[in-house]
């Protein structure tokens, strides 16, 4: 039974959080993030997988388009079907061996794009790559290089924001798994009081594989402005199907060069 693992949930959270700005001001900056994110839940299988993930990540923001690069030292403790990430698991029996696994995730660089479209209304349009950087003998990558294209919308209500976005997902060929293209979607709500946001989101995919269970699950986050150039977020986050964890959650410390 193939086992698929969510986004790895600290790389994703702030970009979603702090985008919910008011007034969404044109700048210039670059930021970087770090932090710890850690995850359990059995994913269909009779054990428990156990997922301790650090990442890093480096965003350019230049007025409304954006790059941004993010990856992840992984430890996972489970059956060895399951890989973290995106990417998916085996096709192993349920049940398997208990093995501890340690390595570098997959590198994801994303492209966006935001475009106006009323006074307080944004479209991005985004483009991601996984390249598959993690390692396939350690069940730590699926080896396949990705490709996802999706729009996200936001409206501002001045200290509430509103989001959803949706697109496809294509997954290349890999050596471990019969992979397929999927759909994603989204949506979020974000509420900003002086130096502190609250954010609640909601994501969406299909199973990876045919028989892969699909993701469904929510991410509650609370990020606090320290000054104008660090800011630390907390998350937690729960799962509504086989493909999610049963609970996860982290930290982490966001520094912002520039204007």
């Amino acid at each position: 039974m193939p086992i698929i693992h969510p986004a790895l949930t600290a790389a994703v959270v702030s970009a979603l959080a702090l985008a919910a700005a008011p007034a969404m001001a044109q700048e210039s900056y670059v930021q970087i993030n770090t932090g710890v994110d850690y995850s359990s839940g059995d994913y269909g299988d009779v054990e428990d997988t156990d997922y301790l993930a650090i990442p890093i990540g480096v965003k350019y923001q230049a007025d409304n388009f954006y790059l941004k690069a993010s990856i992840s030292y992984l430890h996972a403790e489970g059956p060895s079907g399951v890989i973290p990430g995106e990417g998916g698991g085996t096709s192993g029996t349920p049940g398997g061996t208990i093995t501890s696994r340690s390595g570098i995730g997959d590198l994801w660089l994303t492209a966006g794009y935001s475009l106006p479209v009323g006074d307080a209304t944004w479209f991005d349009v985004v483009g991601k790559a996984k390249l598959p950087t993690a390692s396939e003998a350690k069940f730590l990558g699926t080896g396949s290089t990705d490709l996802t294209a999706q729009g996200e919308l936001l409206h501002s209500f001045g200290s509430v924001s509103v989001s959803a976005y949706g697109g496809r997902r294509f997954n290349r060929q890999s050596d471990v798994l019969a992979l397929r293209d999927v759909w994603v979607a989204g949506a979020g709500v974000y509420v900003s009081a002086d130096r502190l946001m609250v954010g609640l989101d909601y994501d969406w995919r299909e199973g990876a594989t045919a028989t892969s269970p699909k993701i469904s699950e929510a991410t509650a986050s609370l990020t606090y402005k320290l000054s104008d150039t660090l800011r630390l977020q907390g998350y937690g986050y729960t799962g509504f199907a086989d493909g999610s964890p049963d609970l996860g959650g982290g930290m982490q410390i966001l520094l912002r060069l520039g204007d």
